[in-house]
């Protein structure tokens, strides 16, 4: 027997024992789980700890605080893109948009930018981590006072209702 030939069967032989054993092992490492978030149709969000910055003397000065805010996003539809935002300033229609393993809420008004992102991350059963971001400026002169924009960004997480 020529041991080239020997040689190439084993090598051969190696390459099927490799492919077939990891074919349902590739299978298991790519299969991703369920995204929860395309099947939620109500959150309970709640935040108790905030940052908020102001501009001192042209620097940015960022405060960490805790402070409670709760609200409602309820009626999610991820295709046609929609949800009711329930807060202490009322109820408002916002953008849902599912991208990946995250969900964002925007909402858009005069002067004013508010997005929230939950993330497809359990931070407790039921409860997914869950990050809301405030932005806004109306220029207003009151005398001596000029106004400044306005910026937060408040972390919690959204129970699935």
């Amino acid at each position: 027997m020529d041991i080239s030939f020997t040689r190439r069967v084993l090598i051969v032989a190696a390459a099927v024992v490799t492919i077939v054993w990891a074919q349902p092992h590739a299978q298991e490492k790519t299969a991703e789980p369920p995204n929860i978030l395309t099947s939620v149709k109500m959150l309970k969000c709640r935040f108790p700890a905030a940052t908020s910055a102001t501009w001192k003397g042209g620097e940015p000065v960022a405060q960490t605080k805790t402070q409670e805010m709760l609200f409602t996003i309820s009626e999610i539809d991820v295709q046609d893109g929609t949800a009711e935002f329930l807060g202490t300033a009322g109820r408002a229609y916002v953008t849902a948009v599912l991208s990946g393993w995250s969900m964002y809420f925007v909402e858009s008004s005069v002067g004013q930018l508010n997005v929230t992102t939950v993330f497809a991350q359990e931070a407790s059963p039921k409860k997914l981590k869950a990050v809301h971001s405030r932005h806004g400026y109306l220029q207003m002169q009151v005398g001596r006072y000029i106004s400044e924009p306005s910026v937060s960004q408040n972390y919690g997480d959204c129970e699935i209702q």
